[in-house]
């Protein structure tokens, strides 16, 4: 039985969201990326990725809720992203989203200027995702756009990189692929356009052999030594979500193989209180943040609730909804309430199964601790636990 509350933690985090961390008025130029609490920082970077998936959220909170009160949000989010995508027909990067804005509407930084693989994938997900959820021939048309440039630097290989000193060069890592890989397959079918399925079954072709025999994937720390914080846990759930979609898409049966790897593999690192725990004695290697006790809920958790979610609706196996719902109960439970004002109803970025406390960095090679016990982040982590608990709830009600 799915955690009956779900929808007031969704009510609740929704409710920090516009509460605390919109652009000036109500998120005209999007939604901060995340708080960093021992600094005392509100991040003043709007990443494309993260608007995307909260207004993916908004869009089916609609649905599941029967309530149109965050509407105007969700429009002033989309609205910002089509200006943020990059439309010059001059630009070489046309049809991409950058990594930031600084609120919203200026890059002051050279990193906010790279584009990334994994973040552009999400993106090119999220926007055919609400699309189906509801018509938005706006939202479609980037998505086009959006996978025109990225089918446009495909490498042979099937991978995804152009040495232009813009594309971000973590290509091999299969974040940077499965989610492109993903969404061309999605977009093909919505489209009826084979080229997006040629694209997406290459860069399948490439994914499927970072698969190793146990069912994991290859970490990209294990590949290109970079992502060094990002553990075993986050791009093995991922394959998940990844496998599942090419295995609906196609009906191959290669795609359900996999699936069924990498899924066993995911439920093998469920603890008994529902969380997935970041890697097992035999991964320690696989990357940096290895600490067995930890759950990870940046890069893992959520993501993890949204792949065995989509593996049980395309294969009906109840396991991988059982794993679902025992996620979500786990993540209910431990959602920030009484600790502060400022992230009360969010998701800290990592917390300890065994001592039951958020627990954890996210500071391995990485300066600006993108997890851990100090991040309270909008996208990635509350928005992907969100969207994952609106799925079981919508489920729910179907049935």
């Amino acid at each position: 039985m799915t955690h009956p509350s779900l929808l007031s933690n969704v009510e609740n985090c929704l409710r920090w969201i516009e509460t605390h961390m919109l652009t000036f008025q109500n998120g005209y130029n999007g939604v901060y990326e995340r708080i960093r609490i021992d600094e005392n920082v509100r991040v003043n970077w709007v990443r494309p990725d993260c608007n995307t998936e909260i207004a993916r959220v908004l869009t089916l909170y609609k649905q599941v809720a029967g309530n149109d009160r965050y509407e105007p949000l969700n429009e002033n989010i989309k609205s910002w992203l089509m200006r943020a995508q990059e439309l010059d027909d001059m630009s070489a990067w046309h049809g991409s989203f950058p990594f930031y804005l600084v609120d919203g509407y200026e890059t002051q930084s050279r990193s906010g200027y790279y584009v990334y693989q994994n973040d552009n994938g999400r993106i090119l997900l999220g926007l055919l995702h609400m699309h189906e959820l509801e018509p938005d021939e706006r939202l479609l048309r980037s998505a086009v756009k959006l996978a025109d440039y990225w089918v446009g630097i495909q490498r042979p290989e099937g991978y995804f990189y152009r040495n232009d000193g813009k594309t971000q060069p973590y290509y091999l890592g299969p974040d940077f692929v499965g989610w492109l890989a993903s969404g061309l397959l999605t977009l093909s079918r919505v489209t009826g356009d084979e080229k997006y399925k040629r694209a997406g079954l290459k860069a399948f072709d490439y994914y499927l052999s970072l698969q190793m025999e146990d069912g994991r994937m290859k970490t990209s720390y294990e590949l290109m030594k970079t992502e060094d914080w990002r553990p075993v846990s986050s791009e093995t759930a991922k394959a998940v979500y990844a496998f599942a979609v090419a295995y609906r898409e196609t009906g191959d049966p290669k795609f359900l193989a996999a699936l069924d790897k990498a899924g066993r593999y995911t439920l093998h690192l469920q603890h008994p209180s529902g969380g997935i725990l970041n890697n097992d004695a035999l991964t320690k290697d696989g990357a940096l943040q290895n600490n067995e006790q930890l759950c990870d809920l940046v890069y893992t958790q959520g993501f993890a609730l949204m792949a065995l979610f989509e593996a049980y609706k395309a294969t009906n196996n109840a396991e991988y909804l059982e794993g679902a719902e025992k996620l979500a109960a786990f993540l209910a439970s431990i959602q920030c309430s009484g600790e502060s004002p400022y992230w009360d109803g969010a998701w800290r970025g990592s917390y300890n199964a065994y001592t039951k406390q958020w627990d954890g960095r996210a500071n391995q090679n990485n300066h600006i601790d993108e997890g851990g016990m100090y991040s309270v982040y909008t996208g990635w982590c509350a928005s992907t636990i969100m969207y994952g608990m609106l799925l079981l709830l919508r489920e729910r009600q179907a049935q």
